[in-house]
């Protein structure tokens, strides 16, 4: 067993667990350790609601400290006892080579030395300073360093702590976007349900009037077929007479013969036939929108946002709305950052600019270069946004498609959200879809939506033609139907 040290548990008894130094100021805390007044209050200040012992890591209701005069009286006497044992270390030691006092310090060297050495030939020309000097110049050294140590572990705590407090908040976030992610599936997994009985349903009468078209037309065949196998009999019959009394009646005999000529019945399963027609195109406009779905669900996740694909800056625009171009049906705000759809017709001026009939509306502002972008607040359905020539057509019908200068995207109905391409493209739903960004990089020949709040690309149009002016684009047909331009 190693030999007990009474003066190195002294001045251990006398160090502070925290900066290691003796006690200044000791306070004792309510499990009874003690630490210097300004340690522990530094070390509590880094939490607003963690009070504890750092040595033992007890838990305390209120921060308390109590001071312990006794322990700093132990203190002093722990140092005058140190002080006295330094000082009878280096009275005690000599030179071993001249038996005198090591009372210098060779610089160069890094060793004490005695004043016979500081003669000698060897440490002549060497960097000689007293003893005492030296060890207070090291000290000093170390006790900067050790100062420095300290300060890093109080950088790595409040690291750590930060670290900690990210990854709370992290987990947090994956917590929230977990419960969004079962809600939203909730709510398509409920979607598909209802359409996959809805679609049996019809699928169920078509059946049914099926079944009951075709028994109606094989009754209705049979009994042709009996009537005519009368007939035949009988004619058999009449044929079987004498000239004399065949020729009777014979001009009932043909006139019968005449009645009894087969009348094909009208298609009877036309009307199914169409129905059934229709029915297979909602099947795969459905189908193609679910495999684009899945498509994107598939696809790695774009963690970062979208980034622009050319060097020319991208400028965000305010955007007003252009009420000499808009449908006398569409009834914009007094802001003219909104537009909604109305049954009455307004009594407007007719001008060349002003869309009729189709409801459409477009932007005050427009752009011959560079990239802009604007954001617009959506919901409802029977809505489009984009961008348009100023050149497109104004009167009468108008093709939504890029092939007369309309680069768009929309929410149909319910189930239908498309980018109006030629034929138009059924693009994956998106779960609640309120606010789209449109970019346009004009000498790029691009139109990108992007869904403003999640940052993930939703459609974008490439190799766009742009020529002259090109101005922000609405669409609104229906009364619920919500836009509105945002900045």
């Amino acid at each position: 067993m190693a030999a007990h040290n009474p003066a190195r548990t002294l001045q251990d008894e006398a160090s502070c667990s925290i900066c290691l130094d003796y006690f200044k100021d000791p306070v004792t805390v309510d499990c009874g350790h003690n630490f210097c007044r300004a340690c522990i209050t530094q070390c509590w200040s880094r939490s607003d609601t963690n009070i504890s012992c750092p040595h033992c890591r007890q838990a305390f209701p209120q921060r308390n400290l109590r001071t312990n005069r006794q322990l700093g009286n132990v203190v002093e006497i722990a140092k005058q006892l140190n002080k006295q044992k330094e000082e009878d270390a280096d009275v005690g030691r000599v030179c071993e080579k001249h038996q005198e006092p090591l009372k210098l310090f060779c610089e160069d060297d890094q060793r004490p030395i005695c004043v016979v050495c500081d003669k000698s030939k060897t440490h002549r020309a060497h960097t000689v300073v007293p003893i005492e000097d030296a060890a207070r110049e090291y000290k000093d050294q170390i006790r900067s360093r050790l100062e420095r140590w300290k300060q890093e572990i109080t950088e790595i705590e409040e690291l750590k702590m930060v670290g900690e407090m990210t990854s709370q908040e992290l987990l947090e976030e994956t917590e929230n976007e977990r419960k969004k992610v079962l809600s939203e599936f909730e709510s398509l997994h409920q979607f598909l349900e209802e359409r996959e009985l809805f679609f049996l349903a019809q699928l169920e009468v078509l059946d049914k009037e099926t079944v009951k078209k075709q028994n109606e037309y094989t009754t209705g065949l049979t009994q042709e077929i009996t009537h005519l196998k009368n007939l035949i009999s009988e004619m058999e019959g009449k044929c079987q007479q004498p000239a004399s009394e065949f020729l009777q009646d014979i001009r009932n005999t043909l006139s019968r013969c005449e009645m009894g000529k087969f009348q094909s019945p009208a298609a009877p399963f036309l009307d199914l036939e169409r129905r059934i027609k229709g029915f297979s195109e909602k099947h795969t406009l459905m189908e193609n929108a679910l495999s684009s779905f899945k498509e994107t669900l598939s696809s790695e996740p774009k963690m970062g946002k979208v980034t622009p694909t050319s060097g020319k800056q991208l400028g965000k625009v305010n955007v007003t709305l252009d009420p000499v171009t808009a449908h006398p049906q569409l009834v914009l705000c007094e802001d003219r950052k909104s537009v909604r759809w109305d049954y009455a017709r307004q009594d407007m001026p007719d001008n060349p600019r002003r869309f009729d009939p189709v409801p459409c509306v477009m932007g005050s502002e427009g752009f011959t270069s560079g990239r802009h972008y604007w954001e617009v607040e959506v919901g409802g359905v029977g809505w489009a946004v984009g961008v348009a020539r100023e050149s497109v057509r104004r009167k009468g019908g108008i093709s939504l498609e890029p092939q007369v200068g309309i680069w768009a995207v929309g929410q149909l109905n319910p189930v239908q959200f498309v980018a109006l391409t030629s034929p138009w493209t059924s693009l994956p739903p998106h779960q609640r879809l309120r606010k789209i960004r449109v970019v346009l990089d004009y000498e790029g020949g691009q139109v990108a939506f992007v869904n403003a709040e999640t940052q993930t690309q939703i459609f974008t149009f490439t190799a766009a033609s742009f020529t002259g002016r090109i101005f922000p684009f609405c669409w609104v047909t229906d009364e619920k139907a919500q836009i509105r331009m945002c900045y």
